[in-house]
């Protein structure tokens, strides 16, 4: 008796396993309206990549990834810094160059924020560790460039407003929800309570209820908190427990960053019966980090179809990606193929993501076996 429990056991797990390996939704192939999400980690510009964005360009960095993010409804990323235009480290106003920095304390030209729209993103959080590394001026000079060049973002508001810290995008007939939120500010005060905070008593019960409300409102509520621990390639506690509540207040999917690395991509079935979606960390979308493991990256595709009964997850698929920023001046986001499948960045990719599902092919869609 014992061995065929065990026996059913091992059925049970194998089964599913392979059910979560290939991320099959349900319902995926149900007939109503679509829209593809894609959704990348943190543009996390140090000194050189700076410099090759003044010099080619910023979309020079991520040019592999233009006809993916184009060819989205609607793609995000994480802003991972100000744009605070004319505003030095000691949040003083400066007419110099020199006010665009690296870590520890970034600071990025509006031209970012202009290669970002025209590549073909729509939304950007401001909502992480160093939102506040011009202080409360570096957000609010952020804001208004954002606000200037009609890329929308989510997490933070000019002092002492009463802004939403949320986002309503449209798109082909979906009205999607963005909340934004990050776990710290890097120690740095948030004088004026500018970001939205993930742990935070208040702010979290705040984004709880926001979603209960949101959720009637629109077709469905993606979270995008920027948490965790850096260079973990596993999410902790904290994140599984923020997430499963978000989820269950009504939210379809937790889109997170900050770890620099990628992180677990899972499914999550809600109490209601909702099957949903969380990938703990996107990693870095550009960035000059040398580990192989900060280099390994993915564009996620998300498809959503909406039909009498509400709005489901029909599938995902990932675009893997590579930085390569150790060749010289020539810093660049590199597309991996087929060919390249058992090469170390394709390795780290599969740690995180089911390697045998990524898309490989120019053809953007989230739930192929329904064609």
């Amino acid at each position: 008796m014992r061995l065929i429990m065990l026996s059913i056991a091992i059925i049970l797990f194998c089964e599913y396993s392979f059910a979560e390996e290939n991320f099959i939704f349900p319902n995926s192939c149900a007939k109503g309206k679509s829209i593809i999400i894609a959704a990348v980690g943190d543009v996390l510009l140090h000194p050189p990549l700076q410099k090759q964005g003044a010099e080619k360009g910023f979309k020079s960095l991520w040019a592999d990834a233009i006809p993916y993010i184009k060819s989205a409804d609607i793609a995000y990323a994480n802003l991972e810094g100000p744009m605070a235009q004319g505003i030095n480290e000691a949040g003083h106003v400066a007419n110099s160059n020199s006010v665009y920095t690296g870590f520890p304390l970034f600071n990025y030209p509006p031209s970012v924020g202009v290669a970002l729209k025209e590549s073909g993103f729509a939304l950007v959080s401001n909502a992480n560790n160093h939102a506040l590394d011009r202080l409360g001026i570096g957000v609010d000079r952020t804001i208004t460039s954002l606000d200037k060049m009609n890329l929308l973002h989510v997490g933070t508001r000019t002092r002492d407003s009463q802004q939403k810290m949320f986002h309503i995008v449209l798109a082909k007939d979906f009205k999607i929800a963005w909340i934004a939120c990050t776990a710290h500010t890097n120690g740095i005060a948030d004088i004026h309570h500018q970001i939205l905070y993930c742990y935070n008593k208040n702010d979290r019960q705040w984004i709880i209820d926001k979603i209960h409300e949101l959720r009637h409102q629109v077709d469905a509520v993606i979270v995008t908190p920027h948490w965790g621990e850096e260079y973990q390639t596993q999410p902790t506690s904290a994140q599984i427990n923020f997430a499963h509540a978000v989820l269950d207040a009504g939210a379809i999917a937790v889109l997170g960053s900050h770890p620099h690395v990628l992180q677990p991509l899972k499914k999550y079935i809600t109490p209601d019966g909702r099957t949903t979606l969380i990938m703990y960390s996107l990693g870095n979308f550009v960035s000059y980090q040398g580990r192989p493991q900060t280099r390994a990256t993915v564009i996620l595709l998300l498809g959503l179809t909406k039909t009498s009964q509400g709005t489901n997850i029909n599938g995902i698929r990932f675009v893997p990606m590579y930085m390569q920023n150790r060749n010289g001046r020539n810093i660049f986001l590199q597309r991996l193929n087929k060919n390249e499948q058992h090469t170390l960045p394709q390795q780290i990719i599969s740690n995180a993501v089911p390697l045998n599902n990524m898309l490989y092919t120019e053809q953007i869609v989230t739930n192929p076996e329904c064609f």
